[in-house]
């Protein structure tokens, strides 16, 4: 993160490192303005299939490929969790409560139609954004993980918060939960 005072950059030139290190095609670079401490622009870019995730506060969530440009984002309308799919971050080596974690996704894995982990953060928030995901969670990200993503989210008419459902804060918050309105009570209760 780089800052001036008034405006910060929070850039992640590589979301999905590990991804990228074994060959494996989902990346993406991550790219946040903020300003006098909120989030107003974001960029998430998936170069592999050239899609460009991005958003500006109060303007929306937008994406374009290849064969579309600036088509609106909106997330999915899913009410029931039988019928989300969640994506998720698993703790690895060094990182996380392990066993917290597991019983979390037991609880989830159980009330849903499917949990993803694709070891992206910021294209899973886009994601979520775009209705691919109906709802994601994870614990320990850091700002720039998420900055971008949660800015999306929101503009595309999702919300984000903690996973007990408080306020998201970044860079101080331990765990973020991103969904649609109608599945927000059902996950917090579940990831309760």
């Amino acid at each position: 993160t780089k800052g001036d005072g008034r405006n910060r950059w929070i850039v992640d030139p590589l979301d999905g490192t590990t991804n990228f290190l074994h060959g494996v095609p989902h990346f993406a670079i991550s790219l946040a303005l903020e300003r006098d401490s909120e989030v107003i622009a974001g960029v998430i870019y998936q170069p592999i299939s050239d899609e460009l995730f991005w958003a500006e506060k109060g303007n929306g969530a937008f994406i374009d490929t290849p064969n579309a440009r600036s088509r609106r984002l909106r997330v999915s309308g899913r009410k029931e969790p039988a019928r989300a799919l969640v994506g998720t971050g698993i703790p690895h080596l060094g990182k996380g409560d392990h066993a917290t974690y597991h019983k979390k996704l037991a609880q989830v894995t159980e009330r849903t139609a499917g949990v993803r982990r694709w070891g992206a953060a910021a294209l899973d928030l886009a994601f979520v954004a775009a209705g691919r995901y109906d709802a994601f969670f994870e614990f320990g990200l850091a700002p720039w993980d998420v900055a971008a993503g949660i800015l999306m989210v929101r503009e595309a008419g999702g919300l984000t918060s903690d996973i007990a459902g408080g306020a998201y804060l970044l860079g101080t918050s331990t765990s973020i939960l991103a969904s649609n309105f109608g599945l927000r009570d059902a996950m917090v209760e579940i990831l309760a």
